[in-house]
């Protein structure tokens, strides 16, 4: 990555993209009043744009290995582009969730396509600190989507969002336009490589851990909505948009994770202490006082994004090949993570409480941690 100008192109799009994908999470109680939904049939509208996230991104992953990382940017953030406007346009929840669908089919070829030209055009020493800010990028984007669009369904309805998305997305396409090509770059396509990849315990251990991650982190943004809602039914798009505050901490981490890395360790130290307080921070969600769980998700993200941004540096830092089809598997984990975690433990906290929801949460992140060190052990002492 020679030039800065050619970075901050790639992070305006990344910015817009994920905003794209979490801007419904704050209006869906509005939404579910709107069409008579419950809160398990709101959260499909999360669910339907993950699902392909989970699928797609080892697909793009193969392109990518043949099809330069700059034309796969065009043509996705170009279909993202429109399908804000289906989506603004959309009158029925079905077609909502069709839009949502078209959304998480095109997403994750802008996010593979994002990390794979950075991963190409830097210098391996700089990749750990060049995916760090990507992961900033995104953190500042989940937060934007949030924040912004509880705050404009406040002042101008809940459909304004997705038209200032969709321009947005519009000038990025035209920006992107102007990056080079990573041609240089390009393999022949090998059908093998995801088969490669997973077969070595280092990058399938990280994967899993980094799904359950998302899992749980998905499940507590995505219904923490619905459990305002429960405390105070007079909370409003503001209010909840508002809660989504902490997610900036995850900016401040990862554009410190070198330092961080440093007084740790190592990369997996960093990801093992990150989950380690990440399940930790779901104590300060137990109590129905909504200003200890504002101060809570402060914890919460920073503690999920510290791991996130060691492991996605951290597999690219050891990838000596196929990183396509590496960064494909690494977002296609994380995203099954958030796809399941955005919908099933809705069932649990619809059936058996919030306070079953957190303990089902972190006896499976803990699980995740505990299996993680053993398997890992090894490398941890390297």
């Amino acid at each position: 990555m020679k030039n800065g100008k050619e970075f901050l192109i790639l992070m305006f799009a990344t910015v817009m993209t994920i905003s794209s994908l979490y801007a419904p999470q704050p209006v869906q109680p509005i939404i579910a009043e709107e069409f008579g939904l419950s809160m398990s049939a709101a959260s499909l509208l999360t669910t339907a744009t993950m699902a392909p996230l989970a699928i797609a991104p080892v697909f793009y992953g193969y392109i990518l290995e043949s099809v330069s990382a700059g034309r796969v940017l065009i043509y996705s953030l170009a279909f993202l582009c429109v399908c804000q406007f289906l989506f603004f346009f959309s009158n029925t929840f079905a077609l909502l969730v069709a839009a949502r669908f078209l959304q998480g089919c095109a997403i994750p070829a802008v996010l593979t396509g994002i990390m794979t030209y950075i991963s190409d055009t830097s210098e391996k020493s700089d990749v750990q600190k060049n995916i760090a800010l990507y992961i900033a990028a995104t953190i500042f984007g989940g937060f934007a989507g949030r924040f912004f669009s509880g705050m404009i369904a406040h002042y101008a309805g809940w459909r304004t969002m997705f038209v200032i998305l969709g321009v947005s997305l519009a000038v990025a396409v035209y920006l992107i336009r102007s990056l080079p090509d990573n041609k240089a770059t390009l393999t022949k396509m090998d059908p093998q490589a995801a088969k490669e990849i997973l077969s070595q315990r280092l990058f399938l251990m990280v994967y899993i851990m980094v799904f359950f991650m998302f899992f749980m982190f998905a499940a507590i943004l995505n219904f923490v909505p619905f459990r305002l809602r429960q405390l105070d039914p007079n909370a409003g798009e503001m209010v909840i948009g508002i809660m989504y505050t902490g997610y900036v901490m995850g900016v401040l981490v990862s554009v410190n994770i070198m330092k961080i890395i440093r007084l740790l360790g190592s990369e997996l130290r960093t990801v093992f202490a990150g989950l380690t307080m990440f399940v930790v921070s779901l104590l300060l969600f137990i109590s129905s006082d909504t200003k200890l769980m504002f101060l809570g998700m402060f914890l919460f993200c920073a503690s999920m994004f510290m791991s996130h941004t060691a492991a996605a540096g951290y597999v690219n830092k050891i990838a000596e090949k196929h990183k396509g089809v590496t960064n494909g598997l690494y977002v296609a984990f994380y995203y099954s993570g958030g796809a399941i975690g955005s919908v099933l433990p809705g069932l649990v906290y619809q059936n058996f409480g919030w306070n079953t929801f957190l303990l089902m949460l972190g006896v499976v992140m803990s699980s995740a941690i505990l299996t993680g060190r053993l398997v890992l052990r090894s490398y941890m002492i390297k």
